[in-house]
C-alpha cells in the first residue's frame, strides 16, 4: 500500500498514536461495502434505504452489489421497488445507476425482474463510455418488451444489436452517431433483420464508405 495510505502521528502524552486513511477515494468505497455487507440484513437495508439518494455512497453501493451479487431480498425489496424513469439524460442518470449496479451483481434472475418493469419507450438522451454500453447491453438485453428506443450516442452497434436481438416487439429505433459508415449500416440490418415492423432512423455526422 506504499503512496495509497497515509499515516497521521499524534502525540499524546507519552504515547504516539497513529491513524491511518486511504489515499484513494475508491479503496475507501470498496472497504466500505465490505464492511457493509458484514452487517445484519436490517442494518444494510437501513443504510441503504437512506442513502440511495446520496451520490457520495455510488461507488460503494456498486461495489456491494458486486461483493453480495444482491441476493438479499430485503435489500432488493427497499432499494429496487420503485417506479423506473424512462429517460436517461444529462442531469438525470438515476436509471444508468440502476443499470450498473445490476451488471456488477451479475444477479440474472433479478436483473430480469427489474427490466420488465421498464416502460416501453426508453429515451437515451445522454454520453455513454464504453462501460455504460456493457451495462446498457446487459440489462436491456434481459427484457423483452421494449418498442421505442432512443439513443443520442453509441461506441458499438454490437451493443445494440444484442438489445435489438431481445426486444423482438421493437418499431422504433433512432441513433444518434457521430460517423456511420455503409459497412456499419449493412451489418446492423443484416443483424436485426428478423425485427419485421422496425422503423429505423439514423442520424449521423458524417457518413464513410467504410
Amino acid at each position: 500500500c506504499m503512496g495509497l495510505l497515509n499515516v497521521h502521528l499524534e502525540e499524546v502524552a507519552f504515547s504516539t498514536i497513529r491513524t491511518y486513511n486511504l489515499q484513494h477515494a475508491t479503496l475507501q468505497e470498496f472497504l466500505s461495502a465490505e464492511e457493509l455487507k458484514c452487517l445484519p440484513e436490517e442494518k444494510q437495508v437501513r443504510f441503504w434505504s437512506g442513502n440511495m439518494d446520496n451520490p457520495s455512497v455510488a461507488m460503494a453501493f456498486r461495489f456491494y452489489c458486486g461483493l453480495t451479487g444482491l441476493k438479499s431480498k430485503a435489500v432488493q425489496k427497499a432499494v429496487f421497488s420503485g417506479p423506473l424513469p424512462n429517460e436517461i439524460t444529462f442531469s438525470d442518470q438515476s436509471l444508468l445507476f440502476l443499470f450498473h449496479s445490476l451488471f456488477e451483481s451479475q444477479n440474472i434472475p433479478f436483473t430480469e425482474q427489474v427490466v420488465q418493469r421498464l416502460q416501453p419507450t426508453l429515451d437515451m438522451a445522454a454520453s455513454f463510455s464504453s462501460f455504460d454500453w456493457m451495462a446498457l447491453s446487459h440489462c436491456l438485453s434481459k427484457c423483452s418488451h421494449l418498442q421505442e428506443l432512443f439513443v443520442s450516442s453509441i461506441v458499438s452497434f454490437n451493443y445494440l444489436v444484442k438489445i435489438c436481438q431481445s426486444n423482438l416487439f421493437l418499431v422504433k429505433l433512432e441513433i444518434g452517431c457521430n460517423d456511420f459508415s455503409i459497412n456499419d449500416a449493412k451489418s446492423f440490418v443484416q443483424s436485426v433483420q428478423s425485427l419485421e415492423m422496425l422503423d429505423l432512423n439514423v442520424k449521423a455526422t458524417s457518413l464513410s464508405a467504410l
